[in-house]
Order: C-alpha cells, then sequence, then structure tokens
C-alpha cells in the first residue's frame, strides 16, 4: 500500500513506505515502489541533538563474535529480533541468526543525511525553523533522484515537505504509516497514548498488536547509534 507523489504549487503528497523498505531501497540505489536502478538519498530532518543522542539510522559493516569471528552482513542489513536478544541478517544470501550475547562488537556507520528541519533554540527550550533548510535540500539534486524523509515519528518530515524545490527530484518517499494513519513512522514511531507495553523507540517492538503498526526505523529493529556527530558526516 502507498500514496501516489502528487506535486503541484498547493499540494505535496510523499509515497509513505515503512522503513525497512527505506532502508533497502538507500542500500541497493533502487526506487522503492518501481525497483528501477536510480540515485536514492535518506534525509533525516530532525534536529542535530536528536541526531546525536537518540540515535542515528546506520548499517552494520562488520559483526564480532566472543570467537573473534569477523562477519559482514549484506547491504549492512541487521534486524535486531526476539526483544533484543538475537539478530537476523543475510551472508552471501544465506540467512542467519545470531544471540546478541555472543556478539562483542558492532562495527556501525550511518547512511541518512541529517539537514534539521528545524533547529533546538537552547536558550529557551524552543524550535525554530533552519533557514538553510531549503538550500541544503535543493543541493541534493546534484547528486540524487529520489529522496526519503524521516522524523522522530512523521509529523516533521510532512510540514518539511514545502520548503524546497520539489521539482528538482523525480519522487519524494516518507517513512510513515501507508494505511492513511500518520504519526506512525519516523525513527522511533508513536508511544500509542502510553498504553502500549514497551516505551516509543524500544528496537522491534511488536507493534502488530496494534490497529494501526508502527514502521518506524527502531520498531524494525533496524541499526542504529548514538553519540554521532552529524556534522562530520
Amino acid at each position: 500500500f502507498f500514496f501516489f507523489w502528487i506535486s503541484n504549487a498547493n499540494c505535496l503528497i510523499p509515497i509513505l513506505i515503512g522503513a525497512e523498505e527505506a532502508f533497502n531501497a538507500v542500500q541497493s540505489q533502487t526506487d522503492p515502489v518501481t525497483g528501477e536502478g536510480t540515485r536514492v538519498a535518506l534525509v533525516d530532518v530532525r534536529t542535530r541533538a536528536e541526531y546525536f543522542w537518540v540515535g542515528a539510522a546506520c548499517q552494520v559493516d562488520e559483526i564480532i563474535t566472543t570467537k573473534e569471528e569477523s562477519l559482514y552482513p549484506d547491504d549492512g542489513k541487521v534486524i535486531l529480533t526476539k526483544n533484543g536478544r538475537q539478530v537476523r541478517f543475510e551472508i552471501n544470501g544465506r540467512h542467519k541468526m545470531l544471540q546478541t550475547k555472543k556478539i562483542t562488537n558492532i562495527i556501525i556507520s550511518p547512511i541518512a543525511i541529517n539537514i534539521p528541519y528545524k533547529l533546538w533554540v537552547e536558550e529557551d527550550a524552543s524550535l525554530t525553523l533552519n533557514s538553510s533548510f531549503g538550500g541544503e535540500v535543493n543541493a541534493l539534486s546534484d547528486n540524487y533522484d529520489i529522496l526519503i524523509f524521516f522524523c522522530r515519528s512523521g509529523g516533521r518530515s510532512q510540514d518539511c515537505l514545502g520548503g524546497f524545490d520539489v521539482n528538482l527530484f523525480d519522487t519524494i518517499y516518507e517513512i510513515d504509516q501507508p494505511d492513511d494513519k500518520s504519526g506512525r513512522g519516523g525513527f522511533e514511531g508513536t508511544s500509542y497514548s502510553n498504553v502500549y507495553n514497551g516505551y516509543r523507540g524500544f528496537p522491534n517492538r511488536l507493534t502488530e498488536t496494534q490497529e494501526h503498526p508502527s514502521v518506524s526505523w527502531k520498531d524494525a529493529g533496524l541499526p542504529i547509534k548514538t553519540s554521532i556527530n552529524p556534522l562530520s558526516d
């Protein structure tokens, strides 16, 4: 299920996809809907503080086991599952499962470009629009044909779409729930009004039990890493 990309002076509706679809598209450099080869960028519009402290969208470059074995997952894709007790990945197309207690280290690198739609103002604990947002996004057209946006849960990544020249790109995607229930995507998804057994952002929550499951990056169990400087990527 997805929404069609509509663009004119007054309306912009991106195609909504899940985080795992976004990961696959960026790593394979293919359109997540058509499968055609193209230039794809994943754009994180959260604040730099969120990127640094909450975590960045990443790939796994290497898994080092307790037996000092180095594993290199296909496309850097590793899924945290079984309530954080196991990771799932492929090597040369073969499915692998590994208990997290048998891992001593994971080498991770970011795959999203951080261009904040809003900036955190520490003096009064507020958010203000980033005046350079449009120019920075427009500049991506030199290297990319398709952009996939995400924020914390789907709000800012929808609001920001009027802040740049959409005609510079072939298609715009957004990580959010494709069943017309927004706020179930982004990096962390929703808290489900704090009645769900598993706080927002807990990796690989089983949100399928909800009427509108989350399609967020963390809920998918995809790789993340904190303490990455967004200005050094």
